[in-house]
């Protein structure tokens, strides 16, 4: 999120401030996010804060940009942000209070005990699914709240007496039809190099699909009705090669998450989002099971210099 601020300030002609601490790292200070929106509002105001979501247009082919797009419509890229906001376990989250075809009625708050997200950040979190919205291709995204327009175009005082009443935590998100389709996922590039030599055509088929549903994990009825064969069928052929079906799914994102570790300099937290775990601590298992090593020992050890 960090990075996504930084270079959304950049784009508003903004000066990001100092930034000493290194941005890949799995979480990132709170004061360091904090004194990036202090410094956004010292320059630009409050209404700066919802555009600085399009700073992730800058962002947009790597991992989580790709796995938050990826899918049909806004409702996809709204669930995975849920499900991205569980992985993190964010002290704040997003509940869908209505959606339709062209606009979502969202609520942010805290769902646990404990102080509700401040205005400042409703406005960023905001702006950032606007953002998201945008790179999907739904043209003519904006977003109000209580007759009040938060994106693209706010009105700094209506904005500031909207921040006063305290109205910032409902807003309604609306866009217009796909321009330009959804946003390639490249998983499934990634796994064509990946794919065990051993694996059978049908395997290797059944790991397409897995890999281009990430980080949703595929259902094996689908998978099966995809590849032309009944439940029982698909299961028979995989036993034949000694495989089953949660086996193929683990190795997918198993060798997914560590080309990944690899490759991209992420946090490990964001390799086992976009790869399909239900959170960091299940890809940390994954890896000591498989290879007595956690994920950031596996970098440490075998990351290119």
């Amino acid at each position: 999120m960090v990075r996504v601020l930084l270079r959304g300030m950049v784009q508003q002609g903004l000066t990001p401030p100092p930034v000493q601490e290194p941005l890949t790292q799995a979480t990132i200070g709170l004061d360091l996010k904090r004194a990036v929106i202090a410094s956004a509002i010292a320059q630009g105001g409050l209404a700066c804060l919802p555009r600085l979501g399009r700073g992730l247009h800058d962002l947009a082919q790597e991992p989580t940009h790709l796995a938050l797009t990826a899918g049909q419509g806004a409702a996809a890229m709204l669930v995975r942000w849920q499900r991205l906001e569980r992985y993190i376990h964010s002290r704040h989250r997003i509940r869908i209070v209505s959606l339709d075809a062209q606009q979502a009625e969202l609520t942010h708050l805290n769902p646990r005990s404990g102080p509700p997200p401040m205005a400042v950040e409703d406005l960023v979190v905001c702006g950032v699914l606007c953002a998201l919205l945008e790179a999907k291709g739904l043209t003519q995204v904006r977003a109000e709240s209580a007759g009040v327009e938060l994106f693209p175009h706010p009105d700094p005082a209506q904005l500031a007496a909207w921040v006063q009443r305290g109205q910032t935590h409902q807003w309604t998100l609306h866009w217009h039809w796909l321009a330009t389709g959804p946003v390639p996922h490249d998983h499934a590039a990634s796994w064509a190099q990946l794919t065990p030599k051993d694996w059978s055509p049908l395997a290797a088929s059944l790991g397409d699909l897995v890999a281009h549903r990430l980080p949703d994990l595929l259902p094996m009825d689908e998978a099966a009705e995809a590849l032309g064969l009944s439940r029982r069928s698909l299961q028979r052929a995989l036993a034949r090669e000694g495989l089953g079906f949660v086996g193929v799914q683990g190795e997918v994102r198993f060798r997914l998450a560590g080309s990944l570790l690899l490759q991209q300099a992420m946090p490990v937290s964001e390799v086992g989002f976009v790869c399909g775990y239900a959170d960091q601590a299940h890809l940390t298992r994954e890896f000591k099971k498989r290879l007595g090593v956690t994920p950031a020992k596996y970098r440490e050890l075998f990351a290119p210099a």
